[in-house]
């Protein structure tokens, strides 16, 4: 299956033929004016990313743990109070301040 490349003017039509002031009326048409601001903003985009990037910390978390475990059991309970800071803190040092 091939995907078409679009053009502005043929995304521009498609649009104003499409989207009429009462589109948002329906949970559907809702539904997609939503996607597609998403899709122009990125906003999507980038909540993948931060999910991804909260995933990959409470990975690191989770083998912090097993490894505080295994060394030092009496740490445990205070790493795991430390959850979320942990996670947030390796958010910082790992993908930067900005999150970017």
């Amino acid at each position: 299956m091939e995907v078409k490349n679009y053009t502005v003017e043929e995304v521009t039509k498609l649009f104003n033929d499409t989207v009429i002031a009462t589109f948002a009326g329906t949970d559907d048409g809702q539904k997609h004016l939503n996607r597609i601001a998403k899709a122009i903003t990125n906003e999507s985009l980038e909540k993948r990313i931060q999910s991804q990037r909260e995933t990959l910390a409470a990975v690191a978390f989770n083998k912090e743990l097993a490894k505080v475990a295994t060394k030092t059991p009496d740490k445990v309970s205070d790493l795991v109070s430390r959850k979320a800071a942990w996670i947030a803190d390796y958010i910082v040092r790992k993908y930067g301040e900005g999150n970017e």
